[in-house]
């Protein structure tokens, strides 16, 4: 069964070298993923496509009322959003951190002064 399916499942994608140790779930997960990432990319490339038909047509009719790069697309902004946000909880994360590592070293110093004490 795997034998007759090679040849679909490079053309899907699935490096030749990584096909034979995989299973047949595998396969078919990862025909499923490559097909969704195809069908993601022309899908973005469509919007690319039909976002630059519009922003030719508005600079041949109307190039005063040219929009700006932000409201041509608009999905940029969330993107940069999305990534300060990111960058925010990995700052957040690094303060916690710091703060777990300043506890243990109050404790483990607590800890000391218990067993001179004793």
């Amino acid at each position: 069964m795997l034998e007759d399916m090679y040849p679909q499942a490079v053309e899907a994608g699935i490096p030749s070298t990584e096909y034979w140790g995989m299973t047949l779930d595998e396969v078919m997960v990862q025909v499923q993923a490559n097909k969704k990432n195809k069908e993601n990319e022309l899908r973005e490339r469509a919007m690319f496509d039909y976002t630059q038909q519009r922003l030719g047509i508005y600079s041949f009719n109307d190039p005063k009322n040219f929009p700006d790069f932000e409201k041509a697309y608009p999905f940029l902004t969330k993107i940069k959003e999305e990534v300060q946000e990111a960058l925010s909880e990995e700052d957040q994360m690094k303060r916690d951190q710091e703060i777990i590592m300043m506890n243990a070293a109050a404790i483990k110093e607590t800890r000391k002064r218990k067993n001179k004490e004793q």
